[in-house]
C-alpha cells in the first residue's frame, strides 16, 4: 500500500491494512514517517519513503505558498518509483494507491500488478479535482499524472463515504473505472451510542493540517463559549500554536486527543467538516457545527450534506462570534437535530467499511503471497 501524512487518511488506511491482515494476507506499508506509529499500534511495519520530496502538511502561517504545495505532491513520481521497486522485490498481487498521490500510478501500472486507488473523501470533490476546469487537474494533465490517463487509470476505486450523503451519480466515480462505495472505514468501530448527560462537555477539534485562517477561526468558537454553560475540550494538536490561544475558563485544551476515546463521553461536536471527524462524531450520534476551512476539500461538501440531512450546523470559517455562540446553543439545546444526529449514527455503526474494502479488494485479484497499501 502508499500512503501519505495528509490528516484524515491515516487511519481508514490502517484500518483496510489491518483488516486484510487479519484475513491473512501478507501486508507491506509505505508511508510518511509521521504515520509509522498509527500503522505500528495496528501490528503493522511500514516502510520508509525514499525517492518523494520531503513532505508536511503543516505549516506554522499556512498561506497560498502553502496550499499550492500539494500540487506537486500529487505529481510526485518518485512514489511511483519507490512503489514500483517494492512490486518487482515482493511480487505483490495488488498495490493500494492513496488518491492524493496519482502520480504514482502510472509507474506502478507499468510493473503489470493490479491497482486500486483509495478515495478517502467526497467522490464529487474528485470529481471536481481531476476536471479540466480544476488547476489540480490542469496541473496533473501537464505533468503527465493524470489518474484517468489510460496507462494510470486503476483497475478500482474504493469510496470510503456513506451513499445518501455522498451521492455517485450513476454510480459512477470520479473516474472512468469500475467503483465500489463502501461506506466510511473507522479506525476502531463505534459501538451503540450513549446519550450523553446535558452536563457532558463539547469536543472542539479542527484539522491536524494547516490551513490558512484555522486559528482565527478557533480563536472565534473559543470567544463563543465564553459565558456560556457548557464545558468544552479543545485539541489544537500540530497545527496550530496553541500559545496563542486565550481560552476561557470553560474550554479545557488539549494537544492531542484520541476522537475514538473522547466521544462517548460528549454531547456535541465542533469541528471543521473533515470526512473523518465528522462522520466518526456522526457514528456516535452527535450533532455536529462544522466550519470548512478550505474550498480546496471535502469539507464544504460534508458540511453541506450533513447539514441538508439535519445532523449538524454548517457555518463559514470567519462567522462572527455572536453568530458562533448562537450556533453553539442550538447545536447543544436543540433535541430534533440530537434525534436526527443519533438516526444517521444507527445507518454508520451498521456499515463494515474495512470490510467492504477488503472484499472488494480481494475480489480485484488474489493477494497472496503479498499485498501492498
Amino acid at each position: 500500500m502508499g500512503t501519505l501524512d495528509a490528516g484524515g487518511n491515516t487511519l481508514p488506511t490502517v484500518a483496510i491494512a489491518r483488516e486484510l491482515a487479519r484475513r491473512g494476507h501478507d501486508v507491506s506499508v509505505l508511508a510518511h514517517d509521521s504515520q509509522h506509529a498509527a500503522f505500528a499500534a495496528a501490528g503493522l511495519r511500514p516502510r520508509p519513503w525514499s525517492s518523494p520530496r520531503a513532505w508536511s502538511p503543516r505549516a506554522e502561517d499556512p498561506g497560498l505558498r502553502t496550499m499550492l504545495s500539494w500540487l506537486p505532491l500529487a505529481s510526485d513520481p518518485g512514489y511511483g518509483r519507490d512503489l514500483a521497486a517494492a512490486v518487482e522485490r515482493s511480487g505483490a498481487g495488488l498495490v493500494l494507491v492513496d488518491c492524493m498521490i496519482p502520480g504514482a500510478l502510472r509507474r506502478v501500472r507499468a510493473t503489470g500488478v493490479r491497482v486500486a486507488l483509495l478515495v478517502h473523501a467526497y467522490s464529487g470533490y474528485w470529481r471536481d479535482q481531476w476536471s479540466r476546469r480544476s488547476p489540480m487537474g490542469w496541473w496533473l494533465r501537464c505533468a503527465g499524472a493524470h489518474p484517468a490517463n489510460r496507462r494510470a487509470l486503476p483497475d478500482l476505486l474504493v469510496v470510503t463515504t456513506l451513499p445518501g450523503l455522498d451521492v455517485i451519480p450513476n454510480g459512477g466515480g470520479p473516474l472512468p473505472a469500475p467503483t465500489v462505495q463502501t461506506g466510511p472505514v473507522f479506525a476502531t468501530a463505534p459501538g451503540t451510542a450513549a446519550p450523553a448527560a446535558d452536563d457532558a462537555p463539547v469536543l472542539v477539534s479542527l484539522s491536524t493540517i494547516s490551513y490558512p485562517g484555522q486559528r482565527q477561526c478557533l480563536q472565534r468558537i473559543l470567544d463563543a463559549l465564553d459565558g456560556l454553560p457548557v464545558r468544552a475540550v479543545a485539541t489544537v494538536g500540530t497545527s496550530v500554536e496553541a500559545h496563542r490561544l486565550r481560552p476561557p475558563s470553560n474550554v479545557t485544551m488539549r494537544s492531542f486527543a484520541s476522537h475514538a476515546e473522547v466521544m462517548p463521553g460528549v454531547r456535541a461536536v465542533i469541528g471543521h467538516g473533515g470526512h473523518g471527524t465528522t462522520m466518526l462524531a456522526l457514528a456516535h450520534g452527535l450533532p455536529v457545527l462544522m466550519f470548512p476551512m478550505s474550498g480546496h476539500t471535502d469539507q464544504p461538501l460534508v458540511a453541506a450534506s450533513v447539514a441538508a440531512a439535519g445532523a449538524g450546523i454548517a457555518l463559514p470559517r470567519t462567522a462572527s462570534v455572536a453568530g458562533i455562540r448562537d450556533a453553539v446553543r442550538r447545536l447543544t439545546g436543540d433535541p430534533a437535530l440530537r434525534e436526527r444526529a443519533a438516526r444517521l449514527g444507527e445507518r454508520l455503526r451498521a456499515v463494515d467499511g474495512a470490510g467492504a474494502a477488503a472484499t472488494a479488494l480481494e475480489a480485484l485479484t488474489p493477494l497472496a503471497p503479498r499485498a501492498w497499501q
